[in-house]
């Protein structure tokens, strides 16, 4: 218990600020791809055993890997969010089972 709070103090007021990071900007890209997971579990079809660690975590990849395209191309506000949207999508289709994989 006393390794988790001393690893957890090291990383909140030595690397993330060595970084340039902040509290504030990690827990928005958290909640963001929390968001974003969800939309791309509603526009995906189907029913699948994805929970919501997992949407979160498929929702906060996306985000990344959108936010590094649109950077990429140089778009505005609104392409950033669809290229997010997009790369969630496609990674909730990637990872989720097939269907005649069945347990």
């Amino acid at each position: 218990m006393l390794f988790a709070l001393l690893v957890l103090c090291l990383v909140l007021f030595v690397v993330l600020p060595f970084i340039g990071a902040t509290v504030s900007a990690l827990l928005t890209t958290l909640l963001v791809g929390l968001l974003l997971g969800a939309v791309a579990r509603l526009i995906v079809p189907g029913r699948g055993p994805t929970g919501c660690l997992t949407t979160s975590l498929v929702g906060v990849a996306g985000g990344l890997l959108g936010t590094l395209a649109a950077r990429a191309l140089h778009t505005g506000s609104l392409g950033r969010l669809l290229l997010q949207v997009a790369a969630a999508t496609l990674l909730v289709i990637i990872l989720r089972p097939s269907r005649g994989a069945q347990a």
